[in-house]
Protein backbone atom coordinates (compact mmCIF):
# COMPACT_ATOMS: atom_id res chain seq x y z
CA UNK A 1 0.00 0.00 0.00
CA UNK A 2 3.14 2.36 0.34
CA UNK A 3 4.34 1.36 -2.64
CA UNK A 4 0.64 2.43 -4.32
CA UNK A 5 0.74 5.64 -2.37
CA UNK A 6 4.29 6.47 -3.40
CA UNK A 7 3.62 6.03 -7.30
CA UNK A 8 -0.06 7.10 -7.28
CA UNK A 9 -0.20 8.72 -10.69
CA UNK A 10 2.90 7.46 -12.07
CA UNK A 11 1.32 3.91 -13.38
CA UNK A 12 2.57 2.22 -16.42
CA UNK A 13 2.62 -1.17 -18.49
CA UNK A 14 4.76 -3.15 -15.95
CA UNK A 15 7.39 -4.43 -17.89
CA UNK A 16 7.37 -8.25 -19.11
CA UNK A 17 10.66 -9.55 -17.57
CA UNK A 18 10.12 -7.89 -14.22
CA UNK A 19 12.40 -8.58 -11.39
CA UNK A 20 10.99 -7.76 -8.05
CA UNK A 21 12.91 -5.64 -5.99
CA UNK A 22 14.02 -6.34 -2.56
CA UNK A 23 13.89 -2.71 -1.07
CA UNK A 24 11.18 -1.92 1.27
CA UNK A 25 9.22 1.22 1.31
CA UNK A 26 9.37 3.60 4.74
CA UNK A 27 6.56 4.74 6.46
CA UNK A 28 4.61 7.72 4.38
CA UNK A 29 3.66 10.87 5.79
CA UNK A 30 0.29 10.38 5.18
CA UNK A 31 -1.38 10.09 8.83
CA UNK A 32 -4.52 7.98 7.61
CA UNK A 33 -2.22 5.04 5.58
CA UNK A 34 0.24 4.60 8.35
CA UNK A 35 -3.23 4.11 10.98
CA UNK A 36 -4.88 2.08 8.47
CA UNK A 37 -1.36 -0.44 8.34
CA UNK A 38 -0.90 -0.06 12.37
CA UNK A 39 -4.80 -1.36 13.20
CA UNK A 40 -4.07 -4.09 10.29
CA UNK A 41 -1.05 -5.15 11.95
CA UNK A 42 -3.43 -5.21 15.30
CA UNK A 43 -5.77 -7.52 14.37
CA UNK A 44 -4.07 -9.76 12.63
CA UNK A 45 -2.24 -10.66 15.73
CA UNK A 46 -5.49 -11.07 17.53
CA UNK A 47 -6.28 -13.37 15.09
CA UNK A 48 -6.64 -17.13 16.84
CA UNK A 49 -5.41 -19.76 14.38
CA UNK A 50 -6.66 -23.35 15.07
CA UNK A 51 -5.52 -26.48 13.38
CA UNK A 52 -8.05 -27.78 10.64
CA UNK A 53 -10.07 -30.81 11.20
CA UNK A 54 -9.49 -34.49 8.60
CA UNK A 55 -12.00 -34.36 6.55
CA UNK A 56 -11.20 -37.49 5.62
CA UNK A 57 -12.00 -41.23 7.73
CA UNK A 58 -9.38 -42.64 9.97
CA UNK A 59 -9.35 -45.30 7.39
CA UNK A 60 -8.34 -43.73 4.26
CA UNK A 61 -5.93 -41.03 6.23
CA UNK A 62 -3.89 -44.14 6.83
CA UNK A 63 -4.31 -45.69 3.62
CA UNK A 64 -3.01 -42.03 2.01
CA UNK A 65 0.38 -41.96 4.35
CA UNK A 66 0.63 -45.96 3.48
CA UNK A 67 0.73 -45.05 -0.57
CA UNK A 68 2.65 -42.38 0.24
CA UNK A 69 5.52 -44.28 1.88
CA UNK A 70 5.69 -47.11 -0.19
CA UNK A 71 8.90 -47.14 -2.44
CA UNK A 72 7.70 -50.04 -5.11
CA UNK A 73 4.80 -47.57 -6.19
CA UNK A 74 5.03 -44.64 -8.23
CA UNK A 75 1.85 -42.29 -7.71
CA UNK A 76 1.46 -39.60 -10.43
CA UNK A 77 -1.67 -37.70 -12.01
CA UNK A 78 -2.51 -39.04 -15.90
CA UNK A 79 -1.54 -37.45 -18.88
CA UNK A 80 -5.25 -35.82 -18.63
CA UNK A 81 -8.36 -35.89 -16.49
CA UNK A 82 -7.77 -35.72 -12.58
CA UNK A 83 -7.42 -39.82 -12.40
CA UNK A 84 -4.21 -40.25 -10.39
CA UNK A 85 -2.27 -43.28 -11.93
CA UNK A 86 -0.57 -45.66 -9.13
CA UNK A 87 2.14 -48.37 -11.17
CA UNK A 88 4.51 -50.63 -9.78
CA UNK A 89 7.72 -48.54 -9.74
CA UNK A 90 9.53 -51.73 -11.26
CA UNK A 91 7.24 -51.53 -14.63
CA UNK A 92 7.45 -47.71 -14.47
CA UNK A 93 11.28 -47.54 -14.63
CA UNK A 94 11.13 -50.36 -17.59
CA UNK A 95 8.47 -48.50 -19.86
CA UNK A 96 10.85 -45.23 -19.07
CA UNK A 97 13.18 -47.28 -20.04
CA UNK A 98 12.35 -48.24 -23.47
CA UNK A 99 11.68 -44.80 -24.20
CA UNK A 100 15.03 -43.72 -23.29
CA UNK A 101 16.79 -46.33 -25.09
CA UNK A 102 15.57 -45.38 -28.87
CA UNK A 103 18.81 -43.90 -30.06
CA UNK A 104 17.16 -41.89 -32.46
CA UNK A 105 15.74 -39.91 -29.91
CA UNK A 106 17.87 -39.79 -26.82
CA UNK A 107 21.73 -40.18 -26.76
CA UNK A 108 23.13 -41.82 -23.56
CA UNK A 109 26.06 -38.87 -21.73
CA UNK A 110 28.75 -40.17 -19.62
CA UNK A 111 28.95 -36.75 -18.05
CA UNK A 112 26.60 -34.23 -17.36
CA UNK A 113 26.72 -30.70 -20.12
CA UNK A 114 24.36 -28.66 -17.69
CA UNK A 115 27.49 -27.11 -16.73
CA UNK A 116 28.32 -26.03 -20.07
CA UNK A 117 24.77 -25.25 -21.42
CA UNK A 118 24.91 -22.82 -18.47
CA UNK A 119 27.93 -20.96 -19.79
CA UNK A 120 26.64 -20.74 -23.58
CA UNK A 121 23.26 -19.23 -21.85
CA UNK A 122 25.17 -16.62 -20.18
CA UNK A 123 27.65 -15.85 -22.82
CA UNK A 124 24.37 -15.27 -25.12
CA UNK A 125 22.53 -12.94 -22.77
CA UNK A 126 25.28 -11.11 -22.02
CA UNK A 127 25.97 -10.68 -25.73
CA UNK A 128 22.20 -9.29 -26.58
CA UNK A 129 22.87 -6.98 -23.50
CA UNK A 130 26.07 -5.00 -24.76
CA UNK A 131 24.00 -4.84 -28.22
CA UNK A 132 21.15 -3.62 -26.76
CA UNK A 133 18.86 -5.93 -27.82
CA UNK A 134 17.73 -6.59 -24.32
CA UNK A 135 17.17 -3.58 -21.41
CA UNK A 136 18.88 -4.28 -17.85
CA UNK A 137 15.63 -4.98 -16.61
CA UNK A 138 15.41 -8.08 -18.77
CA UNK A 139 18.88 -8.99 -18.25
CA UNK A 140 18.40 -9.25 -14.84
CA UNK A 141 15.86 -11.75 -15.43
CA UNK A 142 17.49 -14.01 -17.56
CA UNK A 143 19.91 -14.17 -15.08
CA UNK A 144 18.00 -15.40 -12.62
CA UNK A 145 19.01 -18.72 -12.81
CA UNK A 146 20.84 -20.57 -9.45
CA UNK A 147 24.38 -21.35 -10.36
CA UNK A 148 24.89 -23.90 -10.56
CA UNK A 149 21.91 -25.49 -12.15
CA UNK A 150 19.41 -27.65 -11.03
CA UNK A 151 19.66 -30.87 -13.92
CA UNK A 152 16.51 -31.19 -15.34
CA UNK A 153 14.25 -34.06 -14.92
CA UNK A 154 12.26 -36.74 -17.02
CA UNK A 155 9.50 -38.28 -15.97
CA UNK A 156 6.24 -39.55 -18.08
CA UNK A 157 2.37 -39.53 -17.35
CA UNK A 158 0.37 -42.38 -18.35
CA UNK A 159 -1.95 -41.82 -21.43
CA UNK A 160 -4.60 -44.08 -20.24
CA UNK A 161 -6.91 -42.67 -22.66
CA UNK A 162 -5.26 -44.21 -25.07
CA UNK A 163 -5.86 -48.26 -25.58
CA UNK A 164 -2.70 -49.11 -24.80
CA UNK A 165 -1.51 -46.71 -21.95
CA UNK A 166 1.89 -45.48 -22.70
CA UNK A 167 3.62 -42.48 -20.87
CA UNK A 168 4.17 -39.11 -22.72
CA UNK A 169 7.38 -38.23 -22.00
CA UNK A 170 8.25 -34.72 -19.79
CA UNK A 171 11.22 -33.30 -18.82
CA UNK A 172 10.93 -30.80 -15.78
CA UNK A 173 13.58 -27.95 -16.49
CA UNK A 174 12.42 -26.00 -13.43
CA UNK A 175 15.93 -23.71 -12.71
CA UNK A 176 17.52 -25.64 -15.43
CA UNK A 177 19.93 -23.72 -17.22
CA UNK A 178 17.63 -23.06 -20.40
CA UNK A 179 14.40 -22.52 -18.77
CA UNK A 180 14.72 -18.45 -18.89
CA UNK A 181 15.37 -18.06 -22.21
CA UNK A 182 12.70 -20.29 -23.20
CA UNK A 183 10.32 -17.97 -21.42
CA UNK A 184 11.64 -15.35 -23.47
CA UNK A 185 11.65 -17.17 -26.52
CA UNK A 186 7.90 -17.59 -26.57
CA UNK A 187 7.47 -13.80 -25.38
CA UNK A 188 8.68 -13.48 -28.38
CA UNK A 189 6.88 -16.31 -30.60
CA UNK A 190 3.34 -16.25 -29.02
CA UNK A 191 2.20 -12.84 -30.97
CA UNK A 192 3.55 -15.29 -34.34
CA UNK A 193 1.45 -18.33 -33.39
CA UNK A 194 -1.54 -16.61 -32.78
CA UNK A 195 -1.33 -14.79 -36.21
CA UNK A 196 -1.49 -17.88 -38.35
CA UNK A 197 -4.97 -18.45 -39.99
CA UNK A 198 -5.97 -21.91 -38.05
CA UNK A 199 -4.85 -20.80 -34.83
CA UNK A 200 -7.52 -21.50 -31.76
CA UNK A 201 -6.93 -20.03 -28.23
CA UNK A 202 -9.46 -22.60 -26.33
CA UNK A 203 -12.20 -24.40 -26.16
CA UNK A 204 -14.12 -20.66 -26.04
CA UNK A 205 -12.57 -19.58 -29.04
CA UNK A 206 -13.30 -22.78 -31.39
CA UNK A 207 -17.29 -22.10 -29.61
CA UNK A 208 -17.19 -18.55 -31.18
CA UNK A 209 -15.91 -19.62 -34.54
CA UNK A 210 -18.73 -22.48 -34.99
CA UNK A 211 -21.24 -19.79 -33.72
CA UNK A 212 -19.89 -17.37 -36.58
CA UNK A 213 -19.71 -20.20 -39.60
CA UNK A 214 -22.70 -20.97 -42.10
CA UNK A 215 -22.64 -24.58 -42.78
CA UNK A 216 -23.63 -26.12 -45.77
CA UNK A 217 -26.24 -29.50 -45.39
CA UNK A 218 -23.97 -31.88 -47.29
CA UNK A 219 -20.86 -30.92 -44.95
CA UNK A 220 -18.91 -33.09 -43.73
CA UNK A 221 -17.09 -32.64 -40.58
CA UNK A 222 -13.19 -34.18 -40.29
CA UNK A 223 -11.41 -34.08 -36.74
CA UNK A 224 -7.77 -34.65 -37.36
CA UNK A 225 -5.17 -35.64 -34.41
CA UNK A 226 -1.17 -35.20 -35.08
CA UNK A 227 0.70 -38.33 -33.44
CA UNK A 228 3.01 -37.35 -30.87
CA UNK A 229 3.91 -33.89 -33.01
CA UNK A 230 5.87 -32.29 -29.83
CA UNK A 231 8.58 -35.45 -29.87
CA UNK A 232 8.21 -35.86 -33.79
CA UNK A 233 9.34 -32.00 -35.15
CA UNK A 234 12.74 -32.31 -36.51
CA UNK A 235 14.74 -29.97 -34.61
CA UNK A 236 16.84 -28.15 -37.64
CA UNK A 237 13.61 -27.71 -39.50
CA UNK A 238 11.79 -26.89 -36.92
CA UNK A 239 14.39 -24.05 -36.22
CA UNK A 240 14.53 -22.84 -39.61
CA UNK A 241 10.42 -22.82 -39.68
CA UNK A 242 9.62 -20.95 -37.15
CA UNK A 243 12.73 -18.55 -37.69
CA UNK A 244 11.56 -17.93 -41.57
CA UNK A 245 8.33 -16.98 -39.75
CA UNK A 246 9.76 -14.57 -37.61
CA UNK A 247 11.46 -12.88 -40.60
CA UNK A 248 7.94 -12.71 -42.13
CA UNK A 249 5.81 -11.32 -39.23
CA UNK A 250 8.28 -8.24 -38.66
CA UNK A 251 8.74 -7.14 -42.55
CA UNK A 252 10.18 -4.22 -41.25
CA UNK A 253 13.08 -3.64 -38.37
CA UNK A 254 12.85 -7.04 -36.47
CA UNK A 255 13.28 -6.23 -32.61
CA UNK A 256 16.14 -8.53 -32.15
CA UNK A 257 18.16 -10.23 -34.93
CA UNK A 258 17.30 -13.57 -36.28
CA UNK A 259 20.09 -15.04 -35.13
CA UNK A 260 19.73 -14.43 -31.43
CA UNK A 261 16.40 -16.46 -31.46
CA UNK A 262 17.96 -19.70 -33.44
CA UNK A 263 20.39 -19.21 -31.47
CA UNK A 264 18.37 -19.48 -27.86
CA UNK A 265 16.20 -22.24 -29.84
CA UNK A 266 19.62 -24.40 -30.39
CA UNK A 267 20.41 -24.65 -26.97
CA UNK A 268 16.97 -25.12 -26.20
CA UNK A 269 16.40 -28.01 -28.29
CA UNK A 270 19.88 -29.48 -29.05
CA UNK A 271 21.34 -29.15 -25.40
CA UNK A 272 18.41 -30.42 -24.03
CA UNK A 273 20.50 -32.70 -21.71
CA UNK A 274 18.46 -34.45 -18.43
CA UNK A 275 18.58 -37.27 -16.08
CA UNK A 276 16.68 -40.17 -14.94
CA UNK A 277 17.82 -42.68 -12.43
CA UNK A 278 20.85 -40.74 -11.80
CA UNK A 279 21.75 -41.44 -15.59
CA UNK A 280 22.05 -38.58 -18.18
CA UNK A 281 20.84 -38.11 -21.53
CA UNK A 282 20.58 -35.93 -24.43
CA UNK A 283 17.71 -35.66 -26.79
CA UNK A 284 18.37 -35.48 -30.19
CA UNK A 285 15.05 -35.18 -31.75
CA UNK A 286 11.99 -33.63 -31.18
CA UNK A 287 10.71 -30.80 -29.29
CA UNK A 288 11.29 -30.69 -25.39
CA UNK A 289 8.16 -31.71 -23.51
CA UNK A 290 7.77 -29.44 -20.91
CA UNK A 291 9.81 -26.17 -21.76
CA UNK A 292 7.90 -22.62 -22.08
CA UNK A 293 8.38 -22.16 -26.06
CA UNK A 294 6.90 -25.71 -27.07
CA UNK A 295 3.29 -25.12 -27.61
CA UNK A 296 4.13 -21.45 -29.44
CA UNK A 297 6.88 -23.50 -31.06
CA UNK A 298 4.82 -26.22 -32.33
CA UNK A 299 2.06 -24.19 -33.27
CA UNK A 300 3.52 -21.96 -35.99
CA UNK A 301 5.80 -25.21 -37.34
CA UNK A 302 2.38 -27.04 -37.73
CA UNK A 303 1.06 -23.99 -39.42
CA UNK A 304 3.80 -24.18 -42.11
CA UNK A 305 3.24 -28.15 -42.74
CA UNK A 306 -0.66 -27.69 -42.81
CA UNK A 307 -0.42 -24.66 -44.97
CA UNK A 308 1.96 -27.07 -47.57
CA UNK A 309 -0.50 -29.86 -46.84
CA UNK A 310 -4.07 -27.77 -48.01
CA UNK A 311 -1.81 -25.74 -50.88
CA UNK A 312 -0.80 -28.68 -52.94
CA UNK A 313 -3.87 -30.61 -52.67
CA UNK A 314 -6.70 -30.51 -54.91
CA UNK A 315 -9.26 -30.95 -52.35
CA UNK A 316 -9.67 -27.92 -50.16
CA UNK A 317 -11.54 -27.71 -47.09
CA UNK A 318 -14.46 -25.38 -46.49
CA UNK A 319 -12.81 -24.65 -43.09
CA UNK A 320 -9.64 -25.82 -40.91
CA UNK A 321 -9.30 -24.92 -37.30
CA UNK A 322 -6.30 -26.01 -35.04
CA UNK A 323 -5.46 -26.07 -31.86
CA UNK A 324 -1.85 -27.49 -31.55
CA UNK A 325 -2.10 -30.69 -32.42
CA UNK A 326 -5.65 -30.88 -32.62
CA UNK A 327 -7.92 -30.21 -35.97
CA UNK A 328 -11.22 -29.47 -37.20
CA UNK A 329 -12.21 -29.05 -40.78
CA UNK A 330 -15.18 -28.96 -42.61
CA UNK A 331 -15.85 -29.93 -46.26
CA UNK A 332 -17.99 -29.79 -48.47
CA UNK A 333 -17.11 -33.35 -51.07
CA UNK A 334 -17.54 -37.15 -50.77
CA UNK A 335 -15.71 -39.25 -48.20
CA UNK A 336 -13.49 -41.06 -50.81
CA UNK A 337 -11.85 -37.72 -51.91
CA UNK A 338 -11.66 -36.92 -47.85
CA UNK A 339 -10.10 -40.33 -47.41
CA UNK A 340 -7.38 -39.65 -50.07
CA UNK A 341 -6.56 -36.19 -48.83
CA UNK A 342 -5.88 -38.08 -45.21
CA UNK A 343 -4.05 -40.77 -47.55
CA UNK A 344 -1.73 -37.62 -49.02
CA UNK A 345 -1.38 -35.57 -45.84
CA UNK A 346 0.38 -38.46 -44.18
CA UNK A 347 2.48 -38.76 -47.14
CA UNK A 348 3.80 -35.20 -46.70
CA UNK A 349 6.36 -35.57 -43.97
CA UNK A 350 8.54 -38.18 -42.80
CA UNK A 351 7.74 -37.63 -39.06
CA UNK A 352 4.56 -35.78 -38.92
CA UNK A 353 1.64 -38.27 -38.87
CA UNK A 354 -2.29 -37.89 -38.66
CA UNK A 355 -5.11 -39.95 -37.25
CA UNK A 356 -8.81 -38.88 -38.41
CA UNK A 357 -12.37 -39.02 -37.34
CA UNK A 358 -15.01 -38.58 -40.28
CA UNK A 359 -18.26 -37.82 -40.14
CA UNK A 360 -21.72 -36.78 -41.63
CA UNK A 361 -23.28 -36.76 -38.13
CA UNK A 362 -20.93 -35.59 -35.63
CA UNK A 363 -17.31 -34.97 -34.01
CA UNK A 364 -15.60 -34.32 -31.12
CA UNK A 365 -13.25 -32.00 -30.16
CA UNK A 366 -11.27 -30.69 -27.25
CA UNK A 367 -14.14 -30.59 -24.70
CA UNK A 368 -17.10 -30.67 -27.01
CA UNK A 369 -18.72 -32.88 -29.33
CA UNK A 370 -20.09 -31.00 -32.72
CA UNK A 371 -23.13 -32.20 -34.12
CA UNK A 372 -25.91 -31.53 -36.62
CA UNK A 373 -28.76 -30.95 -34.44
CA UNK A 374 -31.71 -28.90 -34.59
CA UNK A 375 -30.18 -25.30 -34.55
CA UNK A 376 -28.17 -26.94 -38.03
CA UNK A 377 -31.14 -27.45 -39.59
CA UNK A 378 -33.03 -24.33 -38.61
CA UNK A 379 -30.08 -22.09 -39.12
CA UNK A 380 -26.86 -23.71 -40.46
CA UNK A 381 -25.17 -23.52 -37.42
CA UNK A 382 -23.71 -26.50 -36.04
CA UNK A 383 -24.85 -27.92 -32.62
CA UNK A 384 -22.77 -28.21 -29.56
CA UNK A 385 -22.61 -30.24 -26.49
CA UNK A 386 -19.85 -31.07 -23.68
CA UNK A 387 -18.32 -34.01 -24.44
CA UNK A 388 -16.56 -35.89 -21.85
CA UNK A 389 -13.75 -38.38 -22.21
CA UNK A 390 -14.53 -42.02 -21.40
CA UNK A 391 -11.54 -42.16 -18.98
CA UNK A 392 -13.25 -38.60 -17.01
CA UNK A 393 -13.71 -39.96 -13.31
CA UNK A 394 -15.53 -36.20 -12.28
CA UNK A 395 -13.74 -36.41 -8.93
CA UNK A 396 -14.41 -33.35 -7.05
CA UNK A 397 -13.16 -31.63 -4.19
CA UNK A 398 -14.90 -32.14 -1.49
CA UNK A 399 -16.90 -28.67 -0.53
CA UNK A 400 -16.05 -29.09 3.81
CA UNK A 401 -12.49 -29.24 2.41
CA UNK A 402 -9.99 -26.62 4.11
CA UNK A 403 -10.12 -24.49 1.09
CA UNK A 404 -11.21 -20.58 1.48
CA UNK A 405 -15.16 -19.99 0.77
CA UNK A 406 -14.74 -18.43 -2.61
CA UNK A 407 -12.48 -21.59 -3.87
CA UNK A 408 -15.05 -23.48 -3.52
CA UNK A 409 -18.03 -21.51 -4.96
CA UNK A 410 -15.52 -20.06 -7.81
CA UNK A 411 -15.24 -23.91 -8.82
CA UNK A 412 -19.12 -24.20 -9.06
CA UNK A 413 -19.32 -20.99 -10.99
CA UNK A 414 -16.65 -21.87 -13.22
CA UNK A 415 -18.06 -25.21 -14.00
CA UNK A 416 -21.43 -23.75 -14.45
CA UNK A 417 -20.01 -21.25 -17.05
CA UNK A 418 -18.26 -24.07 -18.71
CA UNK A 419 -21.68 -26.20 -19.15
CA UNK A 420 -23.19 -22.95 -20.18
CA UNK A 421 -20.72 -22.11 -23.04
CA UNK A 422 -19.92 -25.93 -23.88
CA UNK A 423 -24.02 -26.05 -25.03
CA UNK A 424 -26.17 -24.74 -27.75
CA UNK A 425 -29.38 -25.30 -26.14
CA UNK A 426 -31.31 -24.63 -23.40
CA UNK A 427 -32.29 -28.48 -22.83
CA UNK A 428 -28.63 -30.08 -23.37
CA UNK A 429 -27.34 -27.19 -20.73
CA UNK A 430 -30.36 -28.34 -18.47
CA UNK A 431 -29.59 -31.79 -18.60
CA UNK A 432 -25.59 -31.32 -18.42
CA UNK A 433 -26.01 -29.05 -14.83
CA UNK A 434 -28.27 -31.30 -13.41
CA UNK A 435 -25.78 -34.34 -13.86
CA UNK A 436 -23.51 -32.00 -12.56
CA UNK A 437 -25.64 -30.90 -9.43
CA UNK A 438 -25.93 -35.03 -8.81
Amino acid sequence: MRLKYIFHGQEKEPHPFYVKSPWEPPAQPSVALENYLEGVKTERAEIKLSKPKHNLPHKEHKAIRELKTNSEINIKKADKGSTTVIMNKKDKIEECQVQLDDKNKYLPLETSMVRETFNKVQDLINELHRHNYVDDMTKKWLCQTPDPPRIPVFYPLTKIHKPTPVGRPIISGCNGPTKRISSFVDYILQPIAKSQKSYLKDTEDFINFVEKTKVPHNAIMVSLDVTSLYTNIPQEEGMETVCKAYETFYPGEIPIPTNAPRKMLRLILQENSFQFCGRGYLQTHGTVMGTKMAVAFANIFMSAVETEIINKSKTKPLEWKRYIDDIFSLWDTTKEEIDLFILETNRHHTTIKFTANISEKDTNFLDTTVFKGKRFYEESVLDIRTHFKPTETFQYTYFSSCHAPGVAKGFIKGEALRLLRTNSSKALFEESINNFKS
